[in-house]
């Protein structure tokens, strides 16, 4: 059951060139906005190790819940494990036959989700580095995954417009237990709340859709996106959805209620891909811009402006001490970033 939060008033939205200073984490606080800073700090994060490895693209990177392992996956049809740190030569898992869209690691570190164009999700023992099931299920490419808390379901969206839910056990074929519908295009992104009451979906159609899983609460469609909504993330204290858009807009929305916090431009071309860091005060954003974004969930500041990509960066993600960073994109290079 979601947190439970007494009604605080809506605050004025800032323009959406601007960021905002207010809170994200307390809409209710006011303060004027503020312009982007023209020469931004990199917040003490500096590139320490790029990683050179896959023959493609590299649209998806994920850190194992030990921070042992980096996964990543490519338009070169492999997912590869990197160990953690300064593992530079990958252990290639494959067996794809199309773009690797997504890799996700169940909660324990047990097993590795990898989600591609062939229709397919791929189930892999991490320790032995093994395929050990293919879900099939899905009518058109998948292109997101994620576990719920517990590791017992894994989530799948899709280009067939579906949200797949799969019973993962024990010694047992993963079975399809449900179907999620709504969506009018493209599912692209998946997030369940850590309290594995909420699962939140950013499509093709512009839309972002909140699906109550367990307990009390209200189904919401989320309209206001003026573009594809590439990427939606959940923070860690389970009261935030943000989301993140090809219309080069972030907005944060309330998760019980689905009412828009703010909104704000947060990069000069799309927005692919948004997270939170594990301790729940930053939010990092990776974009067609070739940046990486760092903004202050408490204050709502740019807190880090990250170079190095030479083209769009579509994947960016926290190590579990939420002081180490990895970010991948378009000319395949994978950059690990720490403070």
């Amino acid at each position: 059951m979601l947190m439970s939060h007494r009604t605080k008033p809506s605050p004025t939205l800032p323009d959406p060139s601007v960021v905002s200073p207010t809170s994200f984490a307390s809409p209710a606080t006011s303060a004027p906005p503020q312009r982007h800073s023209a020469t931004p700090t990199t917040g003490g994060w500096r590139c320490t190790q790029t990683l050179r490895g896959h023959q493609s693209w590299v649209r998806t990177v994920a850190f194992s819940p030990d921070g042992r392992y980096i996964a990543s996956g490519s338009g070169d049809k492999k997912v590869a494990l990197w160990r953690q740190p300064h593992g530079d030569r990958p252990f290639y898992l494959e067996g794809h036959t199309a773009w690797v869209r997504c890799v996700a690691f169940s909660p324990q570190g047990h097993w590795l989700a990898s989600a591609s164009n062939d229709n397919t999700i791929g189930l892999w023992d991490v320790r032995r580095r093994s395929r050990v099931e293919v879900l099939q299920g899905h009518q058109s490419g998948v292109r997101a995954i994620t576990f719920s808390p517990d590791g017992q379901y894994l989530f799948s969206g899709s280009q067939d417009q579906t949200i797949q839910v799969w019973r993962i056990a024990p010694d047992q074929p993963a079975s399809a237990v449900k179907t999620l519908t709504g969506h009018q295009h493209w599912v692209r992104s998946l997030a369940v709340s850590p309290d594995g009451s909420t699962l939140a979906s950013g499509g093709q159609d512009h839309q972002v859709r909140i699906h109550r899983l367990q307990g009390r609460g209200t189904n919401h469609v989320l309209a206001g996106h003026e573009a594809a909504v590439h990427s939606v993330a959940i923070s860690p204290n389970n009261w935030l959805l943000a989301t993140g858009s090809a219309d080069c807009t972030v907005r944060f929305w309330k998760l019980n209620s689905g009412r828009q916090i703010t909104q704000f431009q947060a990069h000069s071309a799309a927005v692919n891909c948004v997270t939170f860091s594990p301790d729940g005060q930053l939010l990092a954003t990776a974009s067609s811009d070739k940046t990486v974004r760092l903004w202050h969930v408490d204050t709502g500041r740019l807190v880090g402006l990250l170079r190095g990509h030479e083209g769009w960066v579509w994947s960016v993600a926290f190590a579990p001490d939420s002081r180490t960073l990895v970010s991948s994109g378009w000319n395949g290079e994978i950059k690990i970033w720490t403070r």
